[in-house]
């Protein structure tokens, strides 16, 4: 049964995009081994910068962080904003990429930071999709789609800050002959070496793959022998991608789910090669929205091949598939009560109760998030935790905003981002309950430790008779 209570999270600020509203493909996230500089502003959480200050630079330059951070971006139709952790706090920073609100449209966002090794210089790139009206004062005007490419090809410039102000010093602008959908990155082999590389869903059914060339370090597209079989299958198939996930696991191998606008849903299998083994490919009755492969418990917890699927569309029950690496697409359960909140748009997983085991969270146009907990010995799912919103749920995503070790659960929806804590009183609980679990494991080795001691002592202290 549900429980209304905010006894899970409580939201600690909401912050509403600037100009006009976002999209489903208007967040990411990002991690940065860049060190941070800026203070908690005094009217945090609800300050914004738009612009960084050299002046404001630390004296004592900052090393580079050695386990990176995990920040936000967001769009709304004309401005992106970045939301970048820190310890304590977060900083907003706002984007000025000479984009107009009523005639430019951010579609999709997407970042990431890379390195070149030969030359030991580390890139924060950002790439977005982007519609735009032929004449702003015209309504019928056939729009364009172009995508842009920020930070490619200029390395960071020592501190997360002013790498993000600068980003815009080097742009790369591809055009599009059709509206672009998703876009996301992972890197592939290509002429031998691993590269980085964007994919960018479009609506004519194809998934276009951008590539970075090392040399000029512009990003060039693959049009014959793509190096996923996969997305060659979908275009011939016309299966229009309305949201894809990569999941690339610890031996170099990759499994690549897409969902389409017709309910086409298609799951592959690579090895470290780039091999493919398998295919399943199963069929939903209405668009799919979201699909998510993910490792039911933490991690180093049981055999990484035990993974699932969540699978989410906009009629339908949100269904999980489990045991994919063996069953495929065809050991699946729905989420209960998941279709009575109007269309479920976005999924997500995350051990929102710290048990080590993974929660998943969907996020319905009916403005409701819903978070279901596996029932104990069973493959049955029941509704551990809802919350109603003021407007349809867009994302779900979880990182460490103030970095004190407690993930935040971000959620996006049509005008803002809501930013909800963990319940510290139930974090307090469960560290101290691990606290004497250790306490009591160290004393039960020292009992044992001194035990065996004893009995080593009496056994040489026994004198045996002639």
């Amino acid at each position: 049964m549900a429980n209304v209570d905010d006894d899970l999270y409580q939201e600690t600020h909401y912050a509403r995009f600037g100009y006009e509203r976002t999209n489903i493909y208007g967040v990411a996230s990002f991690q940065s081994s860049l060190p941070t500089y800026m203070e908690k502003p005094v009217d945090f959480p609800s300050s914004q910068h738009e612009k960084v200050t050299d002046t404001d630079l630390p004296l004592e330059p900052k090393e580079r962080l050695s386990k990176p951070r995990q920040h936000l971006i967001t769009a709304s139709a004309s401005e992106l904003t970045v939301f970048i952790s820190n310890d304590g706090h977060w900083n907003c920073l706002c984007l000025d990429l000479g984009l107009f609100a009523g005639k430019s449209e951010v579609i999709s966002i997407d970042a990431f930071e890379t390195e070149d090794p030969d030359q030991d210089d580390q890139y924060l790139i950002f790439g977005m999709a982007v519609a735009e009206k032929a004449d702003a004062e015209s309504e019928n005007g056939s729009p364009s789609f172009t995508l842009r490419l920020y930070g490619h090809d200029t390395p960071v410039k020592g501190y997360l800050e002013t790498s993000i102000a600068s980003i815009t010093e080097s742009s790369q602008i591809i055009p599009l002959e059709y509206a672009p959908m998703q876009l996301t990155h992972t890197r592939i082999r290509y002429k031998g070496e691993s590269r980085p590389a964007f994919l960018l869903a479009l609506i004519d059914g194809s998934i276009q793959m951008y590539v970075q060339d090392q040399g000029s370090r512009q990003f060039e597209r693959i049009i014959d022998d793509c190096p996923i079989p996969l997305f060659q299958k979908i275009y011939d198939q016309r299966a229009g991608v309305s949201f894809m996930h990569i999941y690339d696991r610890p031996d170099g191998g990759r499994v690549i789910c897409t969902g389409g606008q017709r309910g086409e849903l298609f799951l592959a299998f690579y090895d470290p090669d780039g091999n493919e083994k398998k295919l399943y490919q199963s069929r939903v009755f209405s668009p799919v929205t979201s699909v998510q492969i993910f490792q039911p418990r933490a991690p180093n917890t049981i055999d990484e091949d035990d993974l699932s699927l969540v699978v989410t569309s906009a009629i339908e029950r949100a269904t999980v598939y489990r045991s994919i690496c063996t069953h495929g697409l065809s050991n699946s359960r729905v989420l209960p009560q998941s279709s009575q909140f109007d269309s479920v748009l976005c999924s997500h997983v995350a051990d929102v109760d710290w048990d080590g085991e993974r929660e998943i969270l969907i996020g319905t146009y009916g403005r409701q998030l819903i978070i279901y907990k596996q029932v104990a010995g069973t493959q049955e799912y029941n509704i551990l935790w809802r919350r109603q919103f003021a407007y349809p749920l867009y994302r779900i995503m979880h990182l460490d905003l103030n970095c004190d070790g407690l993930d935040e659960l971000l959620v996006m929806t049509m005008y803002g981002v809501h930013i909800l804590q963990p319940n510290l009183q139930k974090a307090k609980a469960k560290l101290l309950d691990a606290i004497q679990y250790i306490e009591g494991s160290k004393k039960q080795k020292l009992d044992m430790m001194n035990e065996f001691r004893e009995q080593q002592e009496l056994e040489e202290a026994i004198v045996f008779e002639q």
